[in-house]
């Protein structure tokens, strides 16, 4: 007993130590609904009592809600409060975020592909979608998004400033309809909070740093994948950190005690900061398979948050068809009567979840949700914060109607990717141009994409001292351009950056005559080709013009 005190007591300050030394754990509280919660209970008596009313639901009386299949649809709206121009974070980021929810809320998330074997089973689609608001409280047309200019620099848990338009903040739009997701700059460096089902209306929502949104702009490693508001978003449904907040004593539940049928979590003793490798024991599960670090409700990375469990779900359905059952009622996620041009990317149908091959051919669906008929449309799509390729389409799209677009093929990296595409051009409704897709490559069948070959001209080469040299490549990219002899020997070597479809001279004045190997490699290619040098002995030195 007394070695197991000691020895408690050595992993406390062990982990004091390291929060203490580590940068990011000094400077980021991952979450803090348990504050804001444990705040709630002792202040608000109406929300002490609401809450209990949860926590006592018997599961067996609610066993149809907890297995429903029905999808529900989320209107969401974003808040922005800003302070700084940085703040004022951009309509993609926004619409990145929403695209990471219902990839995780459906398991269409890369990292999916990544749960332990032992857990596989446990991957749930919670049936729970999420879509930027499409109607304001007063039936009209909105992007989903509030933007206000404030003097506030940052905003604390408690401040009811966040929470008010009077103050300083934003009011929240009817709970019963939407999803509000306040954005801003938050003291102590946390990265969100939410409520409990049970809080009071004009704070019932979730509030997220605005360097913890979404997988672009502002987001901030390792907070960048989009999965504190996937996080935060679960405590709105009810759900507990996976380790029940015991402060390591074994003993807390994250289910409660009336639910215990729904309980498929290994219990934990603390929460897990940074990735960690499978598997990974603790004092409260010390055999193999430990602890559920991936799960949504722990405190891993972003890039290692992988799924909720069906018990997890089931209690989110329960509260759906409980304190938030109003939802299923709320038309906010559709769109009044509307005029003008709009057209929209309505989904991404490839690459989802997993790529069987590194050479793919994107595939989206754009949907008219404006008036006038669409004649034409650009498309421009590419690997993260890359929009390598575009493509032109003319046609007839009427209004109301799809079109689905199967794009050229583009080549991607092995692991977990995210695709964005936008559609360029002047639009009345920009929130709807844009989307993005995780995704995993698991194979890398063809090394080079059909699309991509590289030449070299002339050749041979004959009468003159160099060549030119031109990659078909998708995308600007820092290269190593080499020349290899038929033994296999480097002759050249050069790192030099390489823009889509212009040719590079090369001097091969020091060269003999020969057959060479010119091979360039990129982080997405290596592609080689063949030449003859026979220069003769008044070659011209160099090539004079590459087109």
């Amino acid at each position: 007993m007394k070695s197991s005190y000691y020895g408690k007591v050595l992993r406390v300050f062990l982990f004091s130590l390291i929060i203490l030394s580590h940068p990011l754990f000094s400077q980021e509280h991952r979450c803090l609904t348990s504050e804001w919660h444990s705040h709630k209970l002792k202040s608000d008596a109406a929300y002490k009592t609401r809450f209990e009313s949860i926590e006592s639901i018997n599961i067996f009386q609610d066993k149809e809600s907890a297995l429903a299949d029905t999808t529900l649809i989320i209107p969401v709206v974003f808040h922005i409060l800003y302070n700084t121009s940085e703040q004022n974070i951009s309509e993609e980021q926004i619409v990145s975020q929403i695209d990471v929810l219902n990839e995780d809320y459906a398991v269409n998330n890369a990292s999916s592909m990544d749960v332990p074997a032992v857990w596989t089973g446990l991957k749930k689609d919670s049936k729970i979608r999420f879509v930027l608001a499409k109607r304001d409280p007063n039936g009209n047309f909105t992007k989903g998004i509030t933007r206000t200019s404030t003097n506030i620099t940052e905003y604390t848990i408690f401040d009811p400033a966040l929470f008010s338009t009077a103050l300083g903040g934003h009011d929240a739009w009817p709970r019963g309809s939407y999803l509000n997701v306040w954005v801003c700059k938050l003291g102590s460096n946390a990265l969100g909070f939410a409520a409990y089902p049970g809080s009071s209306a004009p704070t019932d929502g979730i509030v997220i740093s605005y360097k913890a949104l979404g997988r672009n702009g502002s987001a901030a490693s390792p907070y960048n994948a989009g999965r504190t508001c996937t996080h935060e978003i679960g405590h709105w449904f009810s759900l507990n950190h996976i380790w029940g907040d015991d402060n390591d004593n074994c003993l807390g539940k994250d289910f409660p005690v009336t639910q215990t049928e729904l309980d498929d979590t290994p219990n934990q003793a603390a929460p897990t900061f940074r990735c960690k490798k499978f598997p990974e024991l603790d004092e409260c599960s010390t055999v193999d398979p430990g602890i559920m670090y991936m799960n949504y409700m722990d405190y891993t990375d972003d890039r290692c948050m992988m799924f909720f469990t069906p018990g997890q779900v089931a209690k989110m359905r329960i509260i759906v068809d409980g304190l938030r059952d109003s939802l299923k009622l709320s038309s906010g996620h559709l769109l009044p009567a509307y005029t003008g041009y709009d057209a929209a990317i309505d989904s991404v149908l490839n690459p989802v979840r997993l790529a069987g091959d590194r050479c793919l051919q994107p595939e989206i669906r754009i949907k008219n949700n404006g008036a006038d008929t669409i004649k034409e449309l650009q498309i421009a799509y590419g690997l993260y914060q890359g929009l390598q390729k575009s493509f032109h389409w003319t046609g007839n799209l009427a209004s109301g109607d799809t079109t689905h677009f199967i794009l050229p093929e583009i080549g991607t990296n092995m692991g977990n990717q995210v695709m964005e595409f936008r559609l360029m051009g002047t639009d009345s409704n920009s929130v709807n141009n844009y989307a993005s897709a995780g995704f995993k490559v698991n194979s890398a069948v063809n090394e080079n994409c059909s699309t991509c070959k590289i030449s070299a001209y002339p050749n041979p080469v004959s009468g003159q001292r160099g060549i030119c040299v031109k990659s078909c490549r998708n995308q600007s990219q820092l290269s190593l351009v080499r020349i290899i002899n038929t033994i296999g020997q480097v002759l050249f070597e050069e790192k030099m950056n390489l823009n889509p479809g212009d040719a590079i001279p090369l001097d091969l004045t020091s060269f003999q005559s020969g057959v060479y190997l010119l091979n360039i490699e990129g982080d997405l290619f290596s592609e080689s080709v063949r030449f003859i040098y026979l220069p003769g002995e008044n070659g011209v030195n160099g090539p004079t013009n590459c087109n």
